[in-house]
C-alpha cells in the first residue's frame, strides 16, 4: 500500500490489528475489506482500493489473498494444464467493475488527502480479445447471481462464506498451517492450482471443514493446529523421517521472521529498539509499514518496500544475516548497553554459571548443561578478561548460535 499515503495506510493497520484483537470471524473480515466502502483516512478496508485501484489489479491481488489462486497468468491467456482462462479473469475483474471513487487520488509517496469508495458503476469489463463485456462471476462460482442493483463485492463475499466453497477456507488454513508449521500443505501458499496439489488432501480438506463448523474462528483453528500432535514433533529427525521435507512426519526448522528475530535480539540483551515513528520502547511486532529503517529487519528477510506489492518474504539463512549478528554496530551497542542485561550481570556478584543461566534463559529460555557451565567458568578465567567482556561474549554467542536464530 505504498501509494495510499501515511494516514491511509495507518488507519488500515490498526483496522486490522483490532480485528485480530477481536478474533473477528474470517468471513466477516473478508466481507468487510472485499465490499469496503467510504473515506480512506476513516475507514481502513476502504485503504485496499485505494492503492489497487483498476478491476484487474484488484483482481490479482483478492485472488491470491482470499482464494489462493493466482489468476495473473489468466490475464494474457489460458494455460493449456491449468484450468483458468481469461474468461475466468475478466468475469473476475467485473466483480469490481462499478467500483466509484471520489476525492483527490494519490501522489505518492505523501497521498496526503483523502479518498471515498462507493459502488453504483457498470459491473462489468470489456474481455481484451473479444470485446465482450464480461459479467461479474468468481472463478468456478456455479449458479452465481447478483440481484438487481446489487454490489457485486457483496455477493462475491456471501459466496466465499458458503461452507462448500472450494476455496476460501482451505486458502486460510493452509496460510496459518504454514505459518505455525514452517511449510504449507499447499507450497507456496497462494499457488492453488491443478499441477500443485496439497501434499496431503485429506488433512487440508479436515482443517477446512472444522473452521468452517467453528463459525470461521481463527484461534479455534490456531488452537487445534496448537494441540494437535503434528505441531508437537520433534525437529530431531530419525532413521524413518530424516529425508522427509513435506508430509509433516516431524517439525521443520525454520529461521525466525525479521521481526520476531528483532524483538529477540531486544528481549535477550534487554535492550528496545527505537523505531522511527513508533513510541519508545515499540517492537518490531508492532512496526506497520516496511520502509521504517532497520539494517537488522532487512537482513532477516521482511518484504522489500520498492515491490509492487511488498509480500513475499525471503525466509531462507543468508550471509547477510550471519554477518550482521556477528559485526552489525548496533548489536554490539545492545551488548555494551549500560542498562543491558549484560551490563547489569557484569556489574552484580553471580559467579559464572549463573550469569551464564541467566543469559541462556533470556536467550534459550532454557538451562545450561554441565559442559556449557564449565565453558562459562572458562570464558571469565581467561588472563586479562573483564567481567563485562565475558559477560559480553557469553551474550554475542548465545545470538549468533543456531538454537538463537531458528525456531526448532
Amino acid at each position: 500500500f505504498d501509494r495510499g499515503g501515511v494516514k491511509s495506510v495507518y488507519v488500515l493497520d490498526e483496522w486490522i490489528r483490532e480485528q485480530f484483537r477481536a478474533n473477528a470471524p474470517y468471513d466477516q473480515f473478508a466481507r468487510e475489506v472485499l465490499a469496503a466502502s467510504g473515506n480512506t483516512h476513516r475507514h481502513g478496508p476502504a485503504v485496499v482500493f485505494r492503492d489497487r485501484r483498476e478491476p484487474e489489479a484488484l483482481t490479482t491481488s483478492m485472488s491470491q489473498i482470499f482464494l489462493g489462486v493466482r489468476l495473473d497468468c489468466a490475464r494474457c491467456h489460458h494455460h493449456p494444464n491449468e484450468r483458468w482462462s481469461q474468461d475466468d479473469f475478466f468475469q473476475m475483474a467485473a466483480i469490481f467493475g462499478g467500483l466509484k471513487r471520489k476525492g483527490t487520488g494519490v501522489s505518492p509517496p505523501i497521498s496526503g488527502s483523502y479518498e471515498a469508495f462507493f459502488p453504483g458503476g457498470d459491473p462489468t469489463v470489456p474481455h481484451p480479445v473479444t470485446g465482450v463485456a464480461m459479467r461479474p462471476v468468481p472463478p468456478a462460482a456455479e449458479g452465481f447471481a447478483i440481484a438487481e442493483g446489487a454490489d457485486p463485492r457483496a455477493a462475491l463475499a456471501a459466496w466465499l462464506a458458503e461452507p462448500d466453497n472450494p476455496f476460501f477456507a482451505r486458502a486460510l488454513v493452509n496460510r496459518v498451517w504454514a505459518e505455525m508449521t514452517g511449510r504449507g500443505i499447499v507450497v507456496p501458499v497462494d499457488d492453488f492450482r491443478a499441477s500443485n496439489p496439497p501434499a496431503n488432501p485429506a488433512l487440508l480438506d479436515a482443517l477446512a471443514e472444522d473452521f468452517v463448523a467453528s463459525g470461521f474462528d481463527l484461534k479455534h483453528l490456531m488452537r487445534r493446529i496448537a494441540n494437535s500432535s503434528t505441531f508437537a514433533l520433534s525437529s530431531a529427525p530419525n532413521a524413518t523421517n530424516a529425508a522427509d521435507l513435506s508430509q509433516f512426519s516431524r517439525a521443520y526448522r525454520r529461521r525466525l521472521p525479521a521481526e520476531v528475530m528483532a524483538d529477540a535480539v531486544a528481549d535477550a540483551t534487554g535492550v528496545p529498539d527505537q523505531f522511527e515513528g513508533m513510541p519508545p520502547g515499540a517492537r518490531a511486532l508492532e512496526t506497520w509499514n516496511f520502509k521504517i529503517s532497520s539494517d537488522l529487519l532487512d537482513a532477516f528477510g521482511r518484504p522489500d518496500s520498492s515491490e509492487d506489492c511488498p509480500c513475499e518474504r525471503n525466509l531462507s539463512p543468508s550471509l547477510a544475516q550471519s554477518l550482521n549478528l556477528m559485526n552489525a554496530e548496533q548489536l554490539q551497542r545492545k551488548l555494551a548497553d549500560k542498562t543491558g542485561r549484560a551490563a547489569v550481570l557484569a556489574a552484580g556478584d553471580l559467579p559464572p554459571g549463573a550469569v551464564l543461566e541467566e543469559l541462556m534463559l533470556a536467550a534459550w529460555s532454557r538451562l545450561p548443561t554441565e559442559e556449557e557451565r564449565r565453558f562459562a567458568e572458562e570464558t571469565f578465567a581467561r588472563p586479562g578478561a573483564t567481567r563485562q567482556e565475558s559477560t559480553e561474549d557469553l551474550l554475542w554467542a548465545l545470538i549468533n548460535s543456531a538454537e538463537f536464530v531458528f525456531n526448532h
